[in-house]
């Protein structure tokens, strides 16, 4: 998938789940435009920095690094009233995640580099009612985007649960049943 896809789709995802209600639009711009970085490595190869052309599509880069900053903002942001950084952090894995399962669709990507170079993807699908309807109803790229939406529901799901834990001072499992009960 290219990078202005990937952006477009970042903001829109953050948009449709209605992040936009809790932080303003240039915090969704801000985290989409940080989880297109990853795509520099796309750059990189022509000018001979690098040899692959995604070696910043790996879980260490796009899942673990966002991840464990994320649970140092959370102790860091405990006693505080903010919780800006988690909320960054916490965004951007879930838009760095979503970003790979994206280029899975498209083809292999070697998401465990620099420990391997096992190229993973997402499988060839296509589903199609009849012979004489050419337009499928499930294919690897609708399979790509389910995977991308519960990505990024996930996300705000826990985003969810954190703000009920520090907005209105519940512990772990209050907040989230104050959290289901917000989705349902």
């Amino acid at each position: 998938m290219d990078t202005l896809s990937h952006f477009v789709l970042s903001v829109l995802a953050g948009l449709a789940v209605g992040l936009h209600r809790k932080h303003r639009l240039e915090f969704i711009v801000f985290i989409s435009f940080c989880s297109v970085l990853i795509d520099l490595d796309h750059f990189l190869v022509p000018l001979g920095y690098t040899t692959l052309y995604r070696s910043f599509h790996n879980v260490f880069i796009v899942f673990l690094i966002p991840f464990m900053l994320f649970l140092l903002a959370c102790y860091l942001e405990r006693n505080r009233s903010s919780d800006r950084f988690q909320t960054f952090f916490l965004l951007l894995t879930v838009m760095l995640v979503s970003h790979i399962i994206a280029d899975m669709v498209a083809g292999p990507v070697q998401i465990f580099y620099p420990v391997s170079t096992m190229p993973v993807s997402l499988p060839k699908i296509n589903i199609q009612a009849t012979d004489q309807f050419l337009s499928p109803i499930v294919n690897s790229h609708g399979v790509g985007m389910a995977a991308y939406a519960l990505v990024v529901f996930f996300g705000v799901f826990i985003h969810d649960i954190r703000y009920h834990q520090r907005h209105k001072n519940l512990n772990l499992s209050e907040a989230l049943k104050h959290a289901i009960s917000d989705w349902l």
